[in-house]
């Protein structure tokens, strides 16, 4: 097949906060470069008309952002000293932090203080998708292309060299055969490939299991979330509000906790997060994220609203153990894409950004060097090591390993870190292996839904904005759906039917065989990736579908 080139010199996979910033940050020094040559300040060659170019699965810069988002603007003021003269895009600045432990049901205690990783006073909240639509334009002003609507599906390759990126082929019909309005991929051969496709990357993964990048490090670990924004009564939203908290409804054994921020206008934002490590196999983010509405204390803030976003999405929470090598030859990883999140402050935007930078940073040496081996882009790692990112993240690397046992046994091994340091890394196992048979354990308790404060799955992803072309190849794929109706419907009773948090997989009664076979409404899907993390089996892989399809999250 014919495929159509579009040769670049830096390709950025995915326009999150780490590849838009990272792009600025390259066209600032492709810039102060070319000035120095012309000035004679420098010797070398000016890099004439580079082609830095950023693509994007969603339809839109934004479509696909998911985050809190209390943002710490540490890695954007270094990049845009005057981002808040720009119209850096904050619904609002937190003048009022809390953080609550839920004891039960109806019993709460709020701390006397909050944690000095968990102030967030003066910070910016800010809606990531708005954030990062205003990121794409100022990259654009500076020159760099950017292209939603294409996801990359494939890497290429020259030898082991990773020398570009592969579109996904558009107008295939469910049987894999193409259709009329069949437009083939496009290849994006590049000097330099930067990954930054968030949690669980499509094309990330591939490079790591490639060049096993990760021999060295712990694997990956994630949380799911779960978020909504409600829409309050005129007037009602005040305060600059924002709540962490721990406990209630998520189970003591599994590691989590949710968060509650003021957003524009009349809007809160209220979000449950919850370890995909977790043991039940009934476990179930997004009932608890309506259990947590019923709480007396949350009900007495949120208890008026109406839902009007939804979204979800993994998390990485492994933390500075799980991040692996970043770099091989023509390639680096940045972001949630290489665990660069810290646990310990729920935070890593700032983290994702800083990784982005310092990614240009080498890749701009590779493009004046003429060579993007692994020893040009090892400077990518050298320069993490010996950033502020280091200094943050490795004090907290064992932050969830310390709650392997329980959340006060948890509290009680990370407050001894304060005293006696991180100490030596700890062990930490792939999420689906810690999933235990099912065994009686209670199932997701009963939510009466209300369809306006309590909502069930099926009306918050309609609340996603999610649509996908449905004459399309299903993008998760199962490898035997036997393993569905039986192995796993006795061991642990189908658990993706629970985790799931937009309802895509369904065991559904074969009128034929008179037993239960697994349903996959594919169009639901949000993009989490939940299932191809949590599945017990490993035989649930998330591939991209066609570009453009998915959320539109863009205010979350």
């Amino acid at each position: 097949m014919e495929r159509e080139e579009m040769p670049v010199d830096v390709l950025f996979v995915g326009a999150g906060p780490a590849c838009l910033l990272g792009s600025i940050h390259l066209m600032n020094l492709i810039e102060a470069h070319n000035e120095a040559v012309q000035s004679g300040e420098k010797q070398g060659e000016v890099l004439d008309e580079p082609m830095i170019a950023v693509l994007e699965k969603g339809s839109e810069v934004g479509a696909h952002q998911l985050s809190g988002a209390v943002i710490d603007p540490k890695a954007l003021a270094e990049a845009i000293p005057d981002y808040k003269e720009r119209g850096f895009p904050a619904a609002r600045y937190c003048d009022t932090d809390e953080f609550i432990y839920l004891r039960s049901p109806t019993g709460k205690i709020k701390a006397p203080w909050v944690p000095p990783e968990l102030n967030n006073l003066g910070k910016p909240i800010a809606s990531l998708g708005q954030v990062c639509k205003w990121l794409a334009e100022i990259a654009e002003e500076k020159g760099v292309n950017i292209f939603p609507g294409f996801a990359g599906t494939e890497l290429l390759w020259d030898g082991e060299t990773c020398v570009g990126v592969r579109t996904g082929d558009k107008g295939i019909g469910p049987d894999g055969q193409p259709k009329d309005t069949f437009e083939p991929g496009m290849d994006l051969p590049a000097q330099v490939t930067i990954l930054g496709e968030g949690p669980r990357g499509h094309l990330a993964r591939k490079l790591i299991e490639r060049r096993q990048l990760d021999k060295d490090s712990n694997p990956m670990v994630y949380e799911l979330g779960c978020k909504e924004i409600l829409e309050m009564p005129a007037g009602s939203v005040k305060d600059n509000l924002v709540i962490h908290g721990v406990g209630w409804p998520i189970p003591e054994d599994t590691f989590g906790g949710f968060f509650l921020y003021a957003m524009e206008g009349d809007h809160y934002c209220v979000g449950v997060l919850a370890a995909l490590d977790g043991g039940n196999p009934n476990m179930d983010v997004h009932n608890y994220l309506q259990q947590l509405k019923t709480h007396p204390h949350i009900k007495s803030i949120l208890g008026e609203g109406k839902v009007v976003k939804y979204g979800a999405k993994a998390v990485t929470i492994g933390g500075w153990s799980s991040i692996p090598q970043l770099y091989t030859d023509g390639a680096m990883i940045v972001g949630d894409s290489a665990s660069f999140l810290n646990p310990l402050r729920v935070k890593g935007i700032h983290l994702s950004m800083k990784s982005g930078m310092l990614a240009a940073e080498a890749a701009f040496e590779a493009l004046v060097s003429g060579d993007a081996s692994a020893g040009t882009l090892k400077a990518y790692k050298d320069k993490v090591d010996a950033s502020w990112i280091r200094e943050e993240m490795e004090f907290s690397k064992n932050m969830h390993a310390n709650f392997d046992n329980g959340f006060f046994s948890g509290l009680i091994k990370t407050g001894a870190q304060y005293l006696f340091g991180p100490g030596e890394t700890k062990d930490m196992h792939p999420d689906f292996s810690h999933m235990r048979e099912k065994d009686g354990e209670a199932d997701r308790a009963p939510i009466e839904f209300d369809g306006k404060y309590l909502v069930d799955k099926l009306t918050d992803v309609y609340m996603s904005g999610t649509v996908h072309e449905e004459q399309q190849p299903a993008h998760l794929k199962i490898v035997d759906t036997e393993i569905c109706a039986t192995t796993c419907k006795e061991q642990y009773g189908n658990p993706c039917t629970k985790f799931c948090p937009a309802q895509v997989y369904n065991m559904v009664e074969n009128e034929a065989t008179g037993r239960e076979e697994m349903q996959v409404d594919f169009a639901n899907c949000v993009h989490c990736k939940t299932c191809d993390i949590r599945d017990p089996y490993q035989i649930i892989t998330w591939v991209p579908p066609e570009g453009g399809n998915g959320p539109e999250y863009h205010q979350m």
